[in-house]
Parts: C-alpha cells; sequence; structure tokens
C-alpha cells in the first residue's frame, strides 16, 4: 500500500484485538501486506448471498451495520461494529456465499488484510484462532437464532447473549488457566525468555504458597528494564507492577470487566484462598464480547486537550450500543457507564485547571471536591443524560470569600461548557446559569442541608430531593463524609423530615393516560417527547 504512513497503522493495530497479541516484526510484515479502503455511508460492502468476502476489514474510522436479509424484505439488525472491530471474516475463513450484509452505517474508513495472509494467521497463531472461532460461533449461533425465531423480531439479546457471557459466565469459565508464574527472586532475563518461549505478553511473579505479589508485562520489560538501564540479572520483585488486582474465580465475567476499568489495568489475579488458580484479562472478555470499554476508558488519561476528550464518548457510545445489542444487562451497563464519565469528569477537571493557569487565573486558591448529584450521584446515569453537580470549597475567612467564589464559579462555568461539549446536553440550565445554586463553601452547603431536613415547603424539598443522591467524583476534602453525618444527625432530630419528603415525592404524578400508560403530547413542540427526570420533580 504504499501511500499511508505504516507506522500510523501499526501503531492502531497496536491496540485492535487481536493484533494486539502478535509480535513487532511480525505486525510489521502484516501492515506491509494492507491496504486502505474508503465508503462512503450507505455503501454495501458484503452482501448476503453474494461471493464471500476477499478481505478482513479493520474499522478505523466510521461504523458498520451488520444485517441478516429475512423472507419478508426486511432486514434483521445482527450487530453494529465501529473503531476497532473487524468484519469480513465469516465468509472469508467458511469459504461460502456470505451470510450476512454489511453496510456503512457513516463513512468509513477501513484496513484491509487479503484472505491468504488472513488465513495463515489463523491458521499458525493461537490467539488469532481462538478470537475467530468465538466470532464465528457467535455469529453462527445468530444465524441458528434467526431460523428458530423467524416468526419473531429478533432482540439483541436473543441475537448474541451477552448476558451469557458477562452476567451468566464466571471467571473461571473466561480465565487462563494455564499459568505461566515465577519466583520474585527470578533474574530478569530469565522470565522475559519463559514469556519468550511461551509467546505471551505478561509473567506473574508469585510467593513459593502461589499468592501472586505482582506482574511483569512487555511493557514493565520495555520501561522498566531496557529503558532505565536495569542490569539482566535484577530479580523480577524489583520492576514488576505491584498493583495486579485479585478477583474470585466464582466472579461473574462482568464484574471483572467493571474491576479492569475501575483501576485501569488488562488483567487481574484470580484468587482462591490467596492462592493464584487463574488469570483473566481484557483481552479474553473482548475475545468473547467483540467489544470492550477498558481501552476507551485508559485512553481517557492520556487526552491532553478538550478536543480529543469530547470525541471519546462517541467511541465509547459505539461500544456501548453494541454491548447493549448483545443482551448487555441495566446493572452492567450503568456501572460502566459512570465509571466511564466519573472518568472524563476526572481528566476534565485537569484539564479545566491546566485552561485558567494558563489564561492567568491561577490554580484553585483552596482545596475543594466536586460532587455528583440525583441520578449521576446514585451511577444510574445513561447515555446523553444531564449531570447534575456541586461544587464544595473549603471555608475561608470572609474577606476572602468573594475572591474564591469567584474563581470556583468560573471554574464550574468552564465544567459545564465542557461536559457539554462531550455530550451532556441535558445538563440543567438552572445550575448552568447560577453559579451560587451549584458552587458554595463547605459551610453553605451544610446549612442548606440542615435547612431541607429542619423544615421548607414541599415543592421546595422536592426539588431540592437531587441533592440527597450525592457523592464525590472529585474530592480534595473529606466534606462528603462530614456532610453524612450531620444529615443522619439532623433526620434523628428531624423525624418528621422523612414523612415531608415522601409527601413531596408522592406530589409528582407520571404523565399516565386512562390505560394507565404514559400519554404523550400528539403534536406541538413536545411531539413524542418524555423526560421522566423532569417528570420526578
Amino acid at each position: 500500500m504504499s501511500d499511508f504512513p505504516l507506522p500510523r497503522i501499526k501503531d492502531f493495530l497496536q491496540s485492535v484485538v487481536p493484533f494486539d497479541s502478535m509480535e513487532e516484526t511480525e505486525l510489521q510484515r502484516v501492515v506491509g501486506l494492507m491496504d486502505l479502503a474508503y465508503f462512503p455511508r450507505g455503501e454495501v460492502i458484503i452482501q448476503a448471498g453474494e461471493d464471500p468476502s476477499k478481505n478482513l476489514y479493520v474499522i478505523m474510522n466510521g461504523s458498520v451495520r451488520v444485517t441478516l436479509p429475512r423472507q419478508s424484505g426486511e432486514e434483521l439488525l445482527i450487530d453494529v461494529r465501529g473503531e476497532g472491530d473487524t468484519f469480513g471474516a465469516l465468509s472469508l475463513l467458511q469459504g461460502e456465499l456470505a451470510l450476512f450484509t454489511v453496510t456503512a452505517q457513516e463513512d468509513l474508513l477501513a484496513f484491509m488484510l487479503p484472505d491468504e495472509p488472513f488465513r495463515t494467521l489463523v491458521r499458525d497463531n493461537p490467539v488469532f484462532k481462538r478470537h475467530f472461532s468465538f466470532s464465528l460461533a457467535r455469529n453462527i449461533d445468530a444465524v441458528r437464532r434467526a431460523a428458530d425465531h423467524h416468526t419473531t423480531q429478533m432482540t439483541g439479546t436473543e441475537t448474541l447473549g451477552l448476558d451469557a457471557v458477562l452476567t451468566g459466565s464466571r471467571v473461571h469459565e473466561l480465565m487462563s488457566k494455564s499459568l505461566l508464574t515465577c519466583l520474585p527472586a527470578t533474574p530478569v532475563k530469565a522470565a522475559a525468555i519463559l514469556m519468550t518461549q511461551r509467546k505471551v505478553g505478561s509473567i506473574m511473579v508469585c510467593e513459593p504458597g502461589g499468592r501472586p505479589l505482582g506482574i511483569l508485562t512487555d511493557t514493565d520489560l520495555r520501561v522498566r528494564v531496557l529503558a532505565a538501564g536495569v542490569a539482566p540479572d535484577v530479580a523480577v520483585a524489583e520492576v514488576m507492577s505491584r498493583s495486579i488486582k485479585a478477583i474470585s474465580p466464582q466472579a461473574f465475567a462482568f464484574e471483572a470487566m467493571i474491576e479492569m476499568a475501575r483501576h485501569g489495568v488488562h488483567h487481574l489475579a484470580v484468587t482462591e484462598e490467596q492462592r493464584l488458580v487463574g488469570v483473566i484479562s481484557d483481552h479474553d472478555l473482548t475475545m468473547v464480547t467483540g467489544s470492550s470499554p477498558v481501552g476507551v476508558m485508559k485512553e481517557v488519561a492520556k487526552v491532553s486537550s478538550l478536543e480529543d476528550l469530547a470525541g471519546l464518548p462517541r467511541r465509547m457510545n459505539r461500544v456501548m450500543e453494541t454491548l447493549l445489542r448483545l443482551g448487555g444487562s441495566a446493572e452492567y451497563m450503568l456501572d460502566v457507564l459512570s465509571e466511564f464519565n466519573d472518568r472524563l469528569t476526572m481528566r476534565l477537571i485537569r484539564l479545566t485547571q491546566s485552561a485558567m493557569e494558563h489564561k492567568g487565573l491561577g490554580p484553585p486558591p483552596v482545596q475543594f471536591s466536586w460532587l455528583a448529584l440525583g441520578s449521576a450521584g446514585r451511577r444510574e446515569q445513561a447515555l446523553h443524560q444531564g449531570q447534575d453537580y456541586a461544587v464544595v470549597y473549603a471555608n475561608v475567612p470572609p474577606d476572602r470569600e468573594e475572591v474564591v467564589h469567584t474563581w470556583f464559579s468560573e471554574f464550574a462555568r468552564r465544567m459545564i461548557e465542557g461536559l457539554s461539549s462531550c455530550g451532556f446536553k441535558g445538563t440543567s440550565e438552572a445550575v448552568m446559569n447560577d453559579a451560587l445554586l451549584c458552587c458554595r463553601s463547605e459551610a453553605a452547603w451544610e446549612e442548606s442541608y440542615l435547612a431541607w431536613i429542619g423544615g421548607g415547603h414541599p415543592q421546595a424539598l422536592a426539588m431540592a430531593a437531587k441533592y440527597f443522591d450525592l457523592r464525590a467524583v472529585y474530592a480534595e476534602t473529606s466534606f462528603v463524609e462530614t456532610i453524612w453525618n450531620k444529615i443522619f444527625n439532623a433526620i434523628e432530630a428531624n423525624r418528621g423530615f422523612l414523612d415531608r419528603l415522601r409527601m413531596a415525592g408522592s406530589q409528582a404524578r407520571p404523565p399516565v393516560g386512562f390505560l394507565r400508560q404514559f400519554a404523550v403530547d400528539s403534536d406541538g413542540g413536545y411531539l413524542d417527547r418524555l423526560n421522566l427526570e423532569e417528570v420526578a420533580l
């Protein structure tokens, strides 16, 4: 191929499963065999019933719809695939007429690996064979289910059964049991030789009794050994990553994915009575689900501009859309979205602080916390939903209050603009336009909470209810712990508060019709629109 810079392709493929498992020289060779193709939105790339694909396609930018033709003439949606996903493997490996139609859902850029080199990779590389065997099984299962249920409309859950993998499968069913381990005193060179012989990218470091102490990865060898000039006879205990997290073999697969996302790691040690029995990786989960949010979450920390940060929610939405169509449970989806939103918010806080310092406004004048309220406070935030928040800064003497409040008001305004650019279009205008409402000192917030508990009009209390669903996304102070203690003590002394809160909640009537179904406008500016969050107010 030639006109497209090869290093850029290699860098991209190093983040794509299963190409990320390839050695540098082999990946470089494969990159040289690839071409770059452009498909405009709506173009059919593979047509069901026609000749099999001649290439494996790796999506660089854009997305495709994978559909199955039905006798009625309708197209049954099987999957939506986005950046880093592949398609074309099924018909290519089977060598039969294409089963699915693949259509560009938006303008698409994809790398193409020709059929023969791809088949060779699958034949000779165990990781490729495993990955595309799972992919093949999922697609064939989708066809079988379509045939079995041709009289009903297929849902994402019926199609590929992600819940069977994430919420039905246990960690011990997906983990790697063929363990590569070494003792902490093992020389680095010896550990690297073992990794090379087994063709793996990591080795677990364990005590003689089997308790895991850490993990040594290819990255550790590059950064902590080669780049740092460390001698090859140094013990692995000196250079290994010690932040290895553990999980039970009986935990659900979705719990493993959440733990990886939460801690920003790619591996979890699977332990039983503190003894290592296996390892599960993001790679293992991606192999059976086809998508994983962990990679997108890790990219949040690398972003250096608001423009780049604003592009990540779109990528996460594609991953979540795919997982949703595959049947991901509500609990799992909400956990993943909340974790991503928290990481995005924390990164935005850092970028906003840097921007304000660059503009000569200086760093935060005192310590502060950023609180999530309402649905975000309950970790129940959905896609594209607005964020209610509170900025709580440390108490200052009265003569400094105006200066401090001015800084944090500007900080809050910039944060809301940043969240809006990241897709949180529904952010409360009342909060955005009234900095006094969201940005106050610890003493001012405490006064408000105690006033709400002590009395007040039911309607005002209903408006304030969301402030009791709070948690700290970013905290430099212990305000949350302190305020909860005071809230509980105040409620104990004002037992009527819970009755008033209940009455305030009962005044919010859902818009139901005669048959107790939701009723919405049939014309006008609110045609077919229903905002349950606003209804609750």
